[in-house]
């Protein structure tokens, strides 16, 4: 099993006199860029944050705020709703299938990808949409996450935030949204704090292994 894996803990406390490096931040960025997706579609947006007023901003549309707060810098996890607009998932599709030696027309692609009748069903569910999303997202999240381990950083994924999933038209949440420069289809996710650990944390207890996989 790779090492990061193995090794991995969800770390919440970092050295305060260690900053996260461009060149680390990068790297983990890229890592998330890198990821798979569904379709090639990449439904996502990364901003990097270690600016205090832009964490002091962040930190109020979550509910563990004081952990973006305290981090040496944060990444902002964005999901692309634009992203499955047909002409943007044509677009995906052929840049990846060109890149693979196939040259398909857009009537071909259409045909063998975009008009299967469960693919019409969920391109006009939003909620199908949005879970869609959540599952690349969590994709480029795992990603990241062992980048970060492999950049020497500790790093954890912040949730329950007042997203679209909660409420809509939350007038703090659009706020923030809009302070960091977010369309109408584009919604917070997640943020991954970073930064150097300030301890070593023991491994997180995971449930038996009976209780976990079955081999046939």
């Amino acid at each position: 099993m790779l090492k990061e894996i193995a090794d991995w803990r969800s770390i919440r406390k970092f050295d305060p006199t260690k900053p996260v490096t461009n060149e680390q931040l990068i790297s983990v960025l890229n890592a998330g860029r890198r990821a798979p997706s569904w379709k090639n579609l990449q439904p996502w947006k990364f901003i990097a944050i270690r600016k205090e007023t832009d964490k002091l901003k962040l930190s109020e549309a979550f509910s563990m705020g004081v952990l973006i707060r305290k981090a040496p810098a944060v990444i902002l996890c964005v999901g692309l709703l634009e992203a499955w607009v047909k002409t943007h998932q044509r677009d995906r599709l052929k840049e990846l299938l060109h890149h693979r030696g196939f040259n398909m027309s857009e009537e071909e692609i259409d045909k063998m990808y975009l008009d299967h009748e469960l693919a019409q069903a969920l391109a006009i569910k939003p909620s199908a949409l949005m879970a869609r999303t959540f599952e690349n997202m969590g994709i480029a999240y795992g990603f990241m996450l062992l980048e970060a381990m492999n950049q020497g950083l500790g790093a954890c994924v912040v949730g329950e935030t007042a997203n679209e999933l909660i409420v809509e038209n939350n007038s703090k949440y659009n706020e923030i949204k809009q302070y960091f420069g977010l369309n109408e289809s584009q919604f917070i996710t997640a943020a991954i704090v970073l930064g150097v650990p300030q301890k070593n944390e023991a491994l997180n207890p995971r449930k038996p292994v009976e209780e976990t996989y079955v081999l046939f």
